[in-house]
């Protein structure tokens, strides 16, 4: 029973880190960070919105081959900025229209990798509220096994619960060590964009 009540502690102690307080305002979201759903090209893009007519960078070979080379998160920042200015300065017909054209590749390649990795988020979530469950369920059916039995089949049952248990305490803790770093990378991909669309509009500015 010490065991019992000490788990149930540590599950509620978790739950409001975890989002699985039962507060509709927390939703699916597990993260300490403030989430939003969607970038605002208005916060990081002057004038009108580039994509508004829809994925027109794709029309232009050279652009979107440049938007698959530094969109991915693997390729330093200041690597991309650099490639970045290096396209601009040999472009050779409209740099204003080839830059925008970029940024409209970067906002959509990067939103919608970001957009992935927020579904994965809620999903890891909901494993997680998943496994706690079944962590509260397992030991309630603990609660319920006379651990003082000498029928063997009793014990057997009890061993069954404590090593699944003892499984699940091991695998829900390592997800909480990963969840703080996993909950970073949109946010990462917001300033990676962030930071790219600052380049572009540098060199569109010269």
């Amino acid at each position: 029973m010490v065991r019992s009540a000490l788990l149930l502690t540590v599950l509620l102690a978790l739950a409001p880190a975890l989002g699985w307080a039962q507060d509709a305002k927390k939703d699916d979201w597990p993260c300490v960070q403030v989430l939003q759903p969607e970038l605002s090209i208005g916060a990081m893009w002057p004038g009108d919105d580039p994509t508004a007519n829809g994925p027109s960078w794709r029309d232009d070979a050279v652009v979107a081959a440049l938007v698959e080379r530094v969109a991915p998160r693997r390729v330093a920042v200041d690597e991309a900025a650099a490639e970045i200015r290096r396209f601009a300065a040999g472009y050779e017909g409209d740099r204003k229209v080839a830059l925008t054209e970029l940024f409209a590749g970067l906002f959509e390649s990067i939103n919608g990798e970001r957009a992935t990795i927020i579904r994965g988020i809620r999903r890891y979530n909901a494993r997680q509220a998943g496994l706690a469950k079944r962590m509260e369920d397992t030991t309630q059916a603990l609660d319920g096994v006379d651990a003082t039995s000498t029928d063997m089949a009793v014990a057997q049952k009890r061993q069954q619960l404590e090593t699944q248990l003892t499984w699940d305490q091991r695998v829900f803790e390592e997800r909480e060590r990963l969840l703080p770093a996993i909950c970073d990378q949109p946010f990462i991909l917001e300033r990676r964009l962030f930071s790219l669309s600052r380049t572009i509009q540098e060199e569109i500015g010269k």
